[in-house]
């Protein structure tokens, strides 16, 4: 008999998990709403569907798809893959939720024009240039504040114009997540000032770094000034230590 309960359960599951999936999204989503959430205009199911915005403060996606993943059923986890755009730039990442309720987040990969990422970040005074490429393989996000990531940002013609003028050619940051909080290291190639540091954020937005810098180049009065101020020289290398919250 065993057997056979255990295809009656498989039936049962498989066809509440069909009728789930291929209800309309908005209906669901106007029961299920997720706090701090906000999705417009939504067609489809949940097995397949769109919203023209999902705003998750911050950050604004648009033009967004979802389809169900469901092999991930095999591994415990209830997964969608995501495509949209931030700021007019693809982006797609894999999200979802184990059996247990628990939400993840992975595989967030796309591209984002620099200049826009201070206004993300709160950040009015802060101008960047060039662009951002990320590959995230982990999020965590906390119930409140900033996530905490795993993988890999590289900014390529890395320029900073205020509130100090700086290039820095190339930089690539890598991450790892260590109970709860992000830290990595950051390092800069091909510009003025060469950059090697230890950087740590934590999910209140207070954030540490530790950096070691040569100046390959002519900087600017301002840079200099600051160098001086804040960093400690010898054998050729600046020594910064930097905290603050963003």
């Amino acid at each position: 008999m065993k057997p056979l309960w255990q295809g009656v359960l498989v039936g049962v599951f498989a066809y509440l998990l069909f009728m789930v999936t291929t209800a309309p999204a908005a209906k669901i989503v106007s029961f299920v709403q997720p706090q701090g959430i906000r999705f417009s205009a939504i067609e489809g199911s949940l097995w397949s569907g769109s919203a023209a915005l999902v705003d998750v403060p911050p950050v604004q996606l648009t033009h967004v798809r979802w389809s169900f993943r469901p092999f991930s059923l095999f591994v415990g986890q209830i997964g969608y893959a995501v495509e949209g755009q931030l700021q007019g730039q693809k982006v797609e990442a894999r999200i979802g939720s184990s059996f247990l309720g628990k939400p993840y987040i992975s595989d967030v990969r796309g591209r984002l024009a620099a200049k826009d990422l201070p206004a993300l970040l709160g950040q009015k005074q802060l101008q960047l240039s060039g662009e951002l490429a990320f590959d995230i393989a982990d999020v965590e996000w906390p119930g409140s504040g900033y996530p905490a990531l795993e993988g890999t940002v590289i900014w390529s013609q890395a320029r900073v114009t205020a509130p100090i003028e700086l290039e820095l050619g190339k930089a690539q940051l890598e991450t790892r997540i260590e109970d709860g909080v992000t830290r990595g290291k950051l390092e800069t190639t091909g510009g003025t000032l060469l950059l090697q540091a230890d950087v740590e954020m934590k999910g209140s937005g207070a954030y540490r770094l530790t950096a070691r810098l040569q100046q390959k180049g002519d900087v600017s009065q301002a840079v200099a000034q600051f160098l001086s101020t804040f960093a400690e020289y010898k054998d050729g290398t600046y020594q910064l230590e930097w905290s603050d919250s963003i």
